[in-house]
């Protein structure tokens, strides 16, 4: 099943508000996507997931209450999340950490701080379609 970027919804969860909005201002600006929606932990982000259905995830690591790559592990655990397509995003990832990110299958990985040509790009190449690249 291939969507349009029209149809997609992308859920972005970071503790820190102005990540969150700036991420929003980049996909908003590059991708014509149906909805960008933001969570400020995993709980939240658990919430939003039982309302709507979203094509990617981008996710903190580190947060306060559960780390990205855990509530990646618990995503990753269930049949309809499997395919989820995500991109983890830190400041502070461990050797380890990768390693836990590609063993749940996560291939996109972003360090802060990132530009706004990284994410696009990023987020271009996991969901298979073109971007408006210019600033």
């Amino acid at each position: 099943m291939n969507k349009k970027v029209q149809e997609m919804n992308v859920l972005v969860v970071d503790d820190e508000e102005k990540i969150c909005d700036l991420i929003k201002i980049f996909l908003e600006s590059a991708f014509p996507f149906n909805s960008v929606v933001a969570a400020s932990n995993t709980q939240m982000a658990t919430q939003k997931f039982l309302n709507q259905d979203f094509d990617l995830l981008i996710i903190d690591h580190v947060m306060p209450g559960k780390l990205g790559i855990d509530f990646i592990k618990h995503l990753r655990s269930s049949v309809k999340f499997n395919r989820l397509k995500i991109v983890l995003i830190s400041g502070y990832l461990q050797q380890e950490d990768v390693l836990s990110a590609i063993q749940s299958n996560v291939k996109n990985i972003i360090v802060k701080p990132f530009t706004r040509q990284q994410l696009v790009s990023q987020v271009a190449e996991i969901l298979g379609v073109a971007a408006d690249t210019e600033t």
